[in-house]
Formats: C-alpha cells, sequence, structure tokens
C-alpha cells in the first residue's frame, strides 16, 4: 500500500474510533498510535515510519485536546514501535508491545500523569493492540 494512502487510512480509522469511544468512554486506551507506527516500520522502514507516526500522533493529540501534552509526550515510545516493528518484524509483536508499554509507563512517570486513568488506558490499549494483531495474522 501506498505510504500516503497508508496514512490517511489509519487517520480516518482514529477519527472514527474517537467518534464512536466521545459517545462511550471518554478516555478508552483504544488507538492506532503503537499498531500503526509498528506497521510502518515493518512496511515502509524507519525513516519513512517515523514520519507516519509523527502525523499519526499529530492528528491523534488534535482529536484529543484535553490528552494532548500526554500524547505529544510518547513520541519517544512512537518512534521506538517504528524501529521495532522493523528490526523485530511480524514475529515479535509481544516483544514489540511490551518495549512500548513500558517505555509509555516510563515517560508518564516522568510528566507526571500516572494515576488509575493511565492504569485503565495502558490494560485497554494493550488488549486492543493484541486484538488488532490477531486480525492482522488473519489476513498474513
Amino acid at each position: 500500500m501506498n505510504i500516503i494512502l497508508y496514512t490517511l487510512f489509519f487517520l480516518v480509522l482514529d477519527s472514527v474510533l474517537r467518534k464512536i469511544t466521545l459517545k462511550t468512554i471518554k478516555f478508552s486506551g483504544l488507538d492506532f498510535l503503537f499498531f500503526a507506527s509498528w506497521m510502518a516500520g515493518i512496511n515502509y522502514g524507519i525513516s519513512q515510519g517515523v514520519i507516519v507516526s509523527f502525523i499519526l500522533l499529530i492528528w491523534h493529540a488534535f482529536l484529543r485536546p484535553s490528552k494532548a501534552q500526554y500524547i505529544m509526550f510518547s513520541l519517544p515510545a512512537q518512534i521506538s514501535a517504528v524501529a521495532l516493528g522493523y528490526f523485530f518484524g511480524l514475529e515479535n509483536f509481544a516483544i514489540s508491545l511490551i518495549v512500548y508499554q513500558f517505555l509509555n509507563f516510563v515517560l508518564i512517570l516522568i510528566t507526571g500523569g500516572f494515576g488509575m486513568h493511565f492504569i485503565i488506558f495502558l490494560a485497554l490499549n494493550t488488549f486492543f493492540n493484541l486484538i488488532l494483531h490477531n486480525i492482522l495474522l488473519r489476513f498474513v
């Protein structure tokens, strides 16, 4: 898939998911930041993957202005997702997700955003990414 179409696909998915979660739960952890960045690393390499990841991160922050500071602080974790995808590939998804979530945990501790909402976010985000990976494996 063309990198522009890939980026647009995940921008649209993130927008649709945001609309759904606005009506159900406001702080859910359901997003495509890890998965899209990780897949961009696999499919497009590090430099183009980082660009895709950065675009998705900015869009994600735009859609969630109340959490934008925490979202933008996750840039190192997004870059790591790209690198993990590039170096570890599809076979090492679990390792990539664990490293990514650990980095998010450290970053949130540094920014002072740790609390019950973050624990719920981390659990739901991990579960959501596992579901996305299982869906991906059915098509690969």
